[in-house]
Parts: C-alpha cells; structure tokens; sequence
C-alpha cells in the first residue's frame, strides 16, 4: 500500500522541466488533488498538498506545464487572470516603437520555447500593426501574448506549407523588405500599397503559400505605375503636329523663309 505522505514522480519529467513540474503532474494525472475544474482550484489544492514549495516557484511550475500543454486548463484564461489582469485603474493607450513586452510576459514566452529570432521578427510585425491602426488599450502584453502563441502555433503546424487565404493583419517578412530595397524601394513606401493588397485579396478570397512574393510584385507594379505617371507630369510639353528638325523656339525667330521672297 502506498505510504500517503511519499510523493513520486516521473524522472523524465523532472530532468526535463524540474523536479516541481514533476511532482505536481503525477499529482494531477493520478487525481489526487480532488476536484480540480480551475486554475484557482488547483492553485489551492497543490498549496495544501505542498506547502513546502514556495508559493512562486508553485506558481511558475503549474504555469510551465499548461503551456506545454501537460496539464488540460483553460490555460490561456487562467495564466492572463494570474498575471496580466488589466488594471481597470491604468488609462488606455496607443501603442508606440519604443513597446516591449513585460518581462512576466517574456517568461511565459520562454516556457513555451519560443526561439529568441522569432519573437524578435514577430514582435516588430505586432507593433508596425497596431501602430498603424492606432488604437488603445490597457493592456498590450494579453495582446501581444495570444498574438505570439497563435504565430508559433501557425509556424509549427504540420500543414503550414498549405495555401491559406490572406486577413488583415498579414504582414510581408522583413525579407520582402529586404529585396524591395534592391530596387530602390523603401520599405516607408512599400507599406503604403499593404492595405490595399490585404482588400484585393480578402475580396478574392483565392489562397496561396507565396504571399510574400506576391506583395513584392505587387509593389513594384504600383511604384512603377507612379513613376511613369509622375515622369509624364514632369516632362510633358507643349506638341506641335508634323516632324520638325528644330525645336519651336528656333523655328519662331527662323526668318530665311523671308530671303525666298523676291518682291520686285
């Protein structure tokens, strides 16, 4: 019979994500911390259960296994109510360049082994987004948070290389930027024609894997649209029916025509 006041746990599991993360999933997989529907609930439960371990680490630990996804919680809900409740007390505002993340936020990032690069890449496309709209809130890092995990997810799936239809928050990679510039486009200029491309092809609504290349295309078709028009404002000019050896000026103040004309 197995002694109540042992605990066990997978050595697996503990090498991997510690000896705590250990502890509290075989606690929860052989439901032994009674009924447990909530974050909260098993929040308290595992405080009874290991009052020994300090209410942080506690917390970090539970936090770390639902988003690897080992304990099945609202987890989402439950990891933004615990840490990022939005105080009803801080004025909404509008995002700016200089943002970054919290660093409780950045944590729960790490649980998930998110890659340093693609949250550096990820977050310059959340703020170029929600910059542009301009719009306010009280808390960015819940924002930002559901953004990166949906991305990760995306990046992940066994079916990314599948055509998908373009929405409104698509973003060319900083690649596209990167190109553009070879001919002489800015990436200030290339973003003009974003909102555009995003309308023609939500109302097309054809699905594609080469999104990027296809606003590469898109852009420079526009840009050179702009600079024949621009070019034909600058250099239009005044035309004169029939083909002339000189210009109009010169054949103005031509009077060697007067030399033909004999008048005796």
């Amino acid at each position: 019979m197995e002694n109540k006041k042992n605990l066990s746990f997978s050595k697996e599991v503990a090498e991997t994500l510690g000896i705590e993360c250990a502890i509290i999933l075989n606690l929860f997989k052989n439901n032994k911390l009674g009924n447990i529907s909530t974050y909260e609930d098993l929040q308290n439960s595992l405080k009874k259960e290991l009052s020994f371990i300090d209410d942080t680490l506690l917390n970090d630990s539970i936090n770390k296994l639902i988003s690897f996804n080992l304990i099945d919680l609202d987890k989402s809900e439950a990891i933004i109510q615990n840490n990022f409740t939005p105080n009803k007390n801080i004025e909404s505002r509008q995002l700016d360049s200089n943002w970054v993340p919290s660093s409780e936020t950045l944590d729960i990032i790490n649980m998930a082994e998110i890659t340093n690069d693609f949250l550096t890449l990820k977050l310059k496309e959340f703020k170029i987004y929600w910059i542009e709209r301009g719009q306010k809130k009280n808390n960015w890092n819940i924002s930002f948070l559901n953004f990166i995990r949906r991305e990760w997810a995306k990046e992940n799936n066994s079916n990314k290389s599948l055509p998908y239809p373009i929405d409104e928050k698509w973003l060319p990679s900083e690649d596209v930027f990167d190109i553009l510039n070879l001919s002489n486009i800015t990436k200030d200029s290339a973003l003009k024609y974003l909102r555009e491309f995003i309308l023609y092809w939500k109302d097309n609504g054809a699905a594609f894997t080469t999104w990027n290349s296809k606003f590469i295309d898109h852009v420079k078709r526009r840009h050179m649209i702009n600079d024949n028009i621009g070019k034909n404002e600058k250099d239009k000019k005044h035309s004169e029916p029939g083909r002339y050896s000189k210009d109009f000026q010169t054949r103005k103040n031509d009077d060697s025509w007067a030399k033909e004309i004999n008048l005796e």
